[in-house]
């Protein structure tokens, strides 16, 4: 996984068998990981979730304090983390039932190095994604947002200029380039000298 990424990942673990730690330790990536922490009850991973975000949770259910269902359901609900849910076997399919349509992949114990290594792989690749949507998201954000400013100052010039809205783009845009700045901050020095 390093080499196709050079991103680090964090890692909670909510297990109570430090055997089962130990393996989650063992299966994932060398170095692509920069966080691993470890909770040993929902009650402590909650806590831990309020001062941090991670982008991959792992499981062991069932916990001392819950079976970790709605545990896994809420942090699908209210994070982008990728969650992993290891179940006892006889109730696994169950529990795959009220969590798989959420994002939450569900894994039956006993479970193998293999399997959390590649289920762990599949969550970063999701988190990839995420980061790559939200980072576009932002960007386009940015632009409206630009656009509206701008839009607003041509209004301005045209309102209290005289100019039509042709003039008051090219206004706008040559003013930007004379100046090596974006046409954002010369309609923001627009709207600022006509709103005081």
């Amino acid at each position: 996984m390093k080499a196709k990424s050079e991103r680090q990942y964090s890692l909670m673990i909510v297990s109570a068998s430090e055997q089962f730690n130990t393996l989650v330790k063992r299966s994932i990536p060398n170095g692509s990981f920069d966080v691993i922490e470890i909770r040993k009850s929902i009650s402590l991973a909650q806590r831990e979730l309020l001062s941090r975000r991670y982008d991959v949770v792992v499981i062991n259910s069932p916990l001392p304090d819950d079976l970790g269902v709605n545990f896994a359901l809420d942090i699908a609900s209210r994070y982008t983390s990728g969650v992993l849910l290891v179940a006892p076997g006889e109730i696994c399919d169950d529990v795959a039932e009220h969590v798989i349509d959420q994002g939450i992949i569900p894994a039956p114990k006993p479970i193998n190095k293999n399997t959390i290594e590649h289920s762990i792989r599949h969550l970063c690749a999701d988190q990839d994604k995420i980061k790559s949507l939200e980072k576009k998201l932002s960007t386009a954000d940015d632009k409206l947002e630009e656009m509206r400013i701008v839009n607003k100052a041509k209004w301005l010039l045209i309102a209290n200029e005289g100019m039509t809205e042709a003039d008051a783009h090219r206004y706008i845009g040559k003013k930007a380039m004379d100046n090596c700045v974006s046409k954002r901050i010369i309609a923001e020095e627009i709207i600022d000298k006509w709103e005081d």
